[in-house]
């Protein structure tokens, strides 16, 4: 039988990029905190059903493929078929808006002996307010996620201790295996403690050693006028390693506090800075 793992990875960023409750930041820069969770999948073909008695309890069928329903907890109510502007109006939460049109991500394929599947997915903590006013709308453009493959006979010390993330300009690819190539645009304040799947690969097992995030541009809506988001390097960098055990299924969560993160710099300027 498949085995599968929630891997929730919390970021605490210096100046605040990312932070769960009961993280800190240091002047060492951004933390992250990785927790396990079983995430069940289907004994059988994940891409056959006819109805959910082929799924394993904790999954429906919908159209034809075993989803998770911590993805979408009714998946009667999926809208996988409307006109969208951003991804609440597709209402499931394994929906997402691509060119108009909410779309159904995937659920994992079959995977062969030796592989298994990264899932990444983004949220954000509850409330953000500065002193110049409240947020209710931070827009980020994330064109890319990749993972460094560890290089042979390289190993990790897997911890729960914080270990820190920082901007990075390089464009090394060497090492790099990208996750997401597509640039998806996600307001944050939309996924208040509700994970947004980015997407997911199917990976060949074994140590990886850090996550990297590209992020375009952004957006900020401060007491209901627009600005633009600077964000410096465009490149996040999370000095983290994890590990993928064959035939799993892992989710990778970064939970961002924008409260934390942004910065206003002046002249109605506003910074996204680790």
């Amino acid at each position: 039988m498949k085995h599968s793992s929630l891997f929730l990875l919390m970021v605490c960023l210096v100046g605040g990029f990312v932070i769960l409750s009961g993280c800190t930041t240091s002047p060492g820069g951004p933390n992250v905190t990785p927790t396990f969770t079983a995430v069940p999948t289907t004994t059988g073909d994940p891409l056959s059903c006819t109805g959910d008695a082929d799924c394993v309890p904790a999954q429906c069928c919908h159209p034809e493929s075993c989803i998770n329903k911590q993805f979408q907890p009714d998946c009667s109510a999926v809208l996988c078929s409307a006109a969208c502007l951003g991804p609440l109006d597709c209402g499931a939460g394994h929906c997402r808006c691509s060119e108009g049109k909410c779309q159904v991500v995937p659920g994992p394929g079959p995977v062969v002996p030796g592989q298994a599947t990264l899932i990444i997915a983004v949220k954000d903590a509850p409330k953000v307010k500065d002193g110049d006013g409240t947020i209710t709308h931070l827009l980020l453009n994330i064109s890319e996620v990749s993972v460094q493959k560890a290089a042979p006979n390289q190993t990790i010390t897997q911890t729960d201790d914080e270990v820190s993330a920082t901007e990075s300009g390089e464009t090394d690819t060497a090492g790099w295996i990208t996750v997401i190539n597509e640039t998806q645009s996600v307001d944050l304040l939309q996924f208040v403690n509700v994970s947004k799947v980015l997407g997911e690969k199917t990976l060949d097992a074994g140590t990886y050693t850090q996550i990297r995030l590209k992020i375009d541009s952004g957006t900020i809506t401060v007491d209901g006028t627009d600005y633009s988001l600077t964000v410096p390097s465009g490149v996040l960098k999370l000095n983290r390693g994890f590990v993928l055990v064959p035939n799993e299924t892992r989710m990778l969560t970064l939970d961002f506090n924008m409260e934390k993160s942004v910065v206003s710099t002046g002249s109605d300027k506003y910074m996204l800075k680790p």
